[in-house]
């Protein structure tokens, strides 16, 4: 476990620290943040730390910023790398972009963080991505359309000039080909994909396991050797080893987004902050870890989420402490 810094050097002397020495405290900070077992009083020390000058703030904003953008990019893309290893022997386009880019971001991250904090930074292997809190509809083809929920990168599928689908790369998209041509469209996504014709379905991929919920018509999930099929209701997970077998979802929680809202029934904090630090710049931490069992119940505008800070407060009796670099620690 990586230790907060030490600031007791700064505290007995009146000199300003060095840029370097600014900068290697707030990455200690993040990492603490990070490490799963910061406390309030770490929280306490680090508001302290980042009112000690408007240079400590910065430093920590800039940080986090790296954490944000660097550490996740390298995962994501080492993740992509490996499953097209198996598919295919050739080194295409995308896949050599995305060596560039894990090359140079296992650097960042062997310094920085080690991956894994936040929802994985849009790729430059993508066609098609949306930023931290964006939405956007595209129509791909006549009678197809898909809509990118925030932090989603897509890659297009071709052949011979003729789109068959897409790669999801990371994020969580929905397909609708309802009025489309008459021949399947397809979502590879993680070590699977979805297939359908004239239906419509959203598929999610964080990194753990990958989600199909079928809206309407009927999709085709495959993994491997194995496939199932969804009807209108249906939902399945899978991970790179183990297809799941069909429950019926709720449409209210699980299409929410594309409402603009966000739905929690009985969620568990952890999962509902989870949700939360994918559709909003910094990043919200729970230091307390009976706090993170506890339940939730709400539903939020996704552009009024601070909202949801006022309700854990009131209904879950949390501390709220927010710091620069839009991070907010509960405990």
């Amino acid at each position: 476990m990586k230790a907060a810094p030490d600031t007791s050097t700064n505290q007995a002397t009146p000199r300003q620290p060095t840029p370097q020495a600014l900068r290697r405290d707030a990455h200690a900070w993040v990492r603490r943040l990070a490490s799963g077992e910061a406390t309030v009083a770490d929280a306490q020390a680090l508001k302290h730390w980042c009112e000690t000058s408007e240079a400590h703030a910065t430093a920590f904003a800039e940080a986090r910023r790296l954490w944000r953008e660097l550490g996740p990019a390298g995962e994501a893309v080492r993740r992509r790398q490996a499953g097209a290893a198996r598919r295919a022997p050739r080194i295409g386009r995308r896949a050599f972009l995305g060596g560039a880019i894990a090359t140079a971001a296992g650097a960042a991250v062997a310094v920085v963080a080690p991956a894994g904090l936040l929802s994985a930074f849009p790729s430059l292997a993508a066609d098609l991505h949306t930023a931290t809190g964006e939405q956007r509809q595209v129509a791909l083809a006549p009678g197809v359309t898909v809509d990118l929920n925030t932090r989603t990168s897509v890659a297009l599928r071709r052949a011979a000039g003729v789109l068959q689908g897409v790669d999801l790369l990371g994020g969580e998209i929905a397909v609708d080909n309802t009025r489309g041509a008459a021949q399947p469209f397809v979502v590879a996504a993680g070590e699977g994909r979805a297939i359908a014709t004239r239906a419509s379905f959203e598929v999610r991929d964080l990194g753990q396991h990958v989600c199909v919920t079928c809206v309407s018509g009927r999709v085709r999930v495959e993994l491997g050797s194995r496939g199932l099929g969804l009807v209108a209701g249906q939902q399945v997970t899978y991970d790179k080893r183990v297809l799941g077998a069909p429950v019926q979802a709720d449409a209210n929680i699980a299409s929410a987004w594309r409402s603009g809202v966000l739905v929690f029934r009985g969620t568990p904090l952890a999962e509902v902050v989870d949700e939360i630090n994918r559709y909003r710049a910094g990043h919200v931490v729970v230091v307390d870890g009976k706090l993170s069992r506890s339940r939730l119940n709400g539903r939020f505008r996704i552009n009024q989420l601070e909202a949801v800070f006022a309700q854990i407060q009131e209904v879950l009796g949390a501390s709220v402490t927010r710091l620069p670099g839009g991070i907010v620690l509960l405990g």
